[in-house]
């Protein structure tokens, strides 16, 4: 891939940006990021998306009965990340249908895409079966896909808010 095609991501203005800093224990012995925590980077960057839009998953498990899991991921590796670097995990919300929700997250550095997943999430039960996402559940991912969800609050929120304008 391109230098000029690694800086475009085609992601919306309705999306959640989560800073990350690359750490030792990220990398291998040659500083470069193990594959495998570019993973983790990104189920950290879709809790803090739901966080901002008001959903504590804590709350949901404990007294709705029903949790998200990763039903599906698809990750092309383009570039490494390497230790020190300052990261950005990029979330947005494609689709919304009864049980499930799609999404697209990069991690770039700058403005590198050094990796692209296409995540879907499947709401499940306290038996581990699939569910419908509750009305408001799914109202909520709805107004995030659709670039109608509430403006972001909290300790990320102006970040949020000033790294949308950039995408």
């Amino acid at each position: 891939m391109t230098a000029a095609a690694r800086k475009t991501a085609p992601l919306s203005a309705q999306a959640h940006v989560f800073p990350v800093t690359v750490y030792w224990e990220d990398t291998d012995a040659g500083g470069v990021v193990y594959y495998a925590n570019y993973l983790c980077y990104a189920e950290r960057g879709r809790t803090e998306l739901l966080r901002t839009l008001g959903v504590n998953q804590r709350v949901l498990v404990e007294t709705e009965g029903f949790n998200f899991v990763v039903r599906r991921i698809a990750v092309d590796y383009i570039a490494p990340a390497r230790l020190e670097d300052v990261l950005e995990i990029v979330t947005v919300v494609r689709t919304v249908t009864g049980a499930s929700v799609e999404m697209e997250q990069v991690i770039r550095r700058g403005g590198d895409v050094l990796v692209r997943m296409d995540v879907t999430l499947a709401c499940i039960n306290a038996r581990g079966r699939a569910t419908r996402l509750p009305a408001d559940i799914a109202r909520t991912f709805a107004q995030a896909s659709s670039g109608s969800a509430p403006r972001p609050h909290g300790r990320n929120a102006h970040q949020v808010r000033n790294h949308r304008r950039r995408l």
